[in-house]
């Protein structure tokens, strides 16, 4: 059995530019260094034998939700020319990464068109049973993917996500709540007592397909729905799931009127607008064709040949990128770097 550190590098890279104190010149270089910082924690405390990069090249989505992320294209062409340019320079960082991971080391790099980075870190799990999975990323999105065998680490929150909770960088547990309002885990403090809620992290996903999800503009299945309720509610409902009794009932055949771009009102149901939603918000519900092209994309990488001077190339690349700090860390970064997919 093999232990594999699945990085949502898109998510990661860009978490980190907002999250690092600079101007912008000096963003990306502070943004890579978080990054291969996070992952020698991870090589050294966690003993990840193999790591795995996972990168978005577009979206297969927006062909069955022509809405999904449509607020952030809006925020890009509002962004103003100062905006524009750091971002461009943060793009020019991100490819040449993205060249360096590919081309000079010896990590699993895996991108391909219409495909997101969660979706590619969905299949490898799947694909991979038998082994470890760790879960490099401060996206929600993954909670749903929690298994025996597949935990969460978020770099920028100093997190680790299980079966069993929420711990902080220390181990210690923390208290936790899975947000009514939109799924995502919320913690509360320190709490060695604390026990989490038996399947809170398929409550997540549950959640989340109700509410939809803001970030990405996807909307509600039942927008106004209480959680706690008299008529229905999602919490009646979510404890109703295996039963699928009065309470599921309840609530997924409600009926609401729904405001299409056209202008006009279509009575819908909500177990109608759930399964749009789980389409879009499932990791496990890609289309044939996307599972068959990642299928290709993961043979296709594993394949690859070999590279040599893996340490000699980290080098330069801390010197085109400006990374001192990095290159006199080399050794604590070849070991990972320089490790073969088992």
């Amino acid at each position: 059995m093999s232990k594999f550190a699945l990085v949502d590098l898109s998510n990661l890279f860009h978490r980190a530019r907002y999250g690092a104190m600079a101007d912008p010149d000096s963003k990306a270089g502070l943004a890579m260094l978080i990054i291969f910082r996070s992952l020698r924690k991870l090589y050294r405390e966690l003993q990840v034998d193999h790591m795995v990069f996972a990168v978005d090249r577009g979206s297969w989505r927006y062909a069955v939700y022509p809405a999904y992320k449509s607020r952030r294209v809006s925020e890009r062409m509002d962004a103003t020319p100062r905006e524009q340019d750091e971002q461009h320079r943060f793009f020019v960082s991100f490819d040449a990464l993205l060249r360096y991971l590919s081309t000079q080391t010896r990590c699993t790099v895996l991108a391909a068109p219409e495909i997101e980075g969660d979706d590619f870190i969905a299949r490898w799990i799947i694909r991979h049973p038998a082994d470890e999975h760790v879960i490099v990323s401060g996206d929600s999105d993954f909670v749903q993917l929690i298994a025996e065998n597949v935990c969460i680490f978020d770099p920028m929150g100093q997190r680790m996500l299980t079966r069993d909770g929420v711990s902080d960088e220390h181990g210690v547990k923390m208290a936790f709540l899975v947000s009514s309002k939109d799924g995502k885990i919320k913690t509360t403090g320190r709490d060695s007592e604390f026990v989490a809620e038996p399947e809170w992290w398929r409550k997540s996903l549950f959640i989340k397909l109700l509410r939809g999800d803001v970030s990405d503009s996807v909307f509600s299945a039942y927008p106004g729905v209480r959680y706690e309720g008299k008529k229905c509610s999602i919490r009646a409902a979510w404890e109703d799931r295996i039963d699928q009794g009065y309470d599921w009932n309840n609530l997924m055949f409600q009926t609401w009127d729904k405001l299409l771009e056209s202008g006009e009102v279509e009575r819908v149901r909500v177990i109608d607008q759930f399964r749009i939603n789980e389409q879009v918000i499932d990791l496990t519900k890609q289309p044939q064709t996307i599972i068959q092209r990642m299928d290709a994309t993961i043979d296709g990488a594993g394949a690859a040949p070999s590279v040599r001077n893996v340490g000699i190339q980290f080098l330069r690349f801390c010197a085109m990128q400006d990374l001192p700090a990095l290159a006199k860390e080399a050794t604590e970064h070849v070991g990972y770097l320089n490790a073969s997919c088992p």
